[in-house]
């Protein structure tokens, strides 16, 4: 039995998404280069995320942020009970 984890997380400036497969890093996006990283051994036979991986985790790290600015807002406006 293998255990695959997907971390997704962001900030208003930064992102981050890493898939991993038995708590080792099989792709990483790098944001700032804009691509996906392969970071599984040589040794291995690859698992292909395909072309549009990037894309798939840009549009992630998207979705991230409009549910940041979303909760921080209504946190904002949730009035303070003393």
């Amino acid at each position: 039995i293998h255990t695959e984890m997907h971390m997704i997380g962001c900030s208003e400036t930064e992102g981050a998404f890493d898939i991993s497969l038995d708590e080792e890093d099989m792709i990483v996006a790098d944001f700032i280069a804009e691509r996906v990283v392969d970071t599984q051994p040589s040794f291995v036979d690859h698992i292909s995320f395909g072309k549009d991986a990037f894309q798939v985790a840009m549009g992630i790290l998207i979705a991230c942020r409009r549910n940041l600015n979303i909760t921080q807002k209504a946190l904002k406006d949730q009035p303070l009970e003393s």
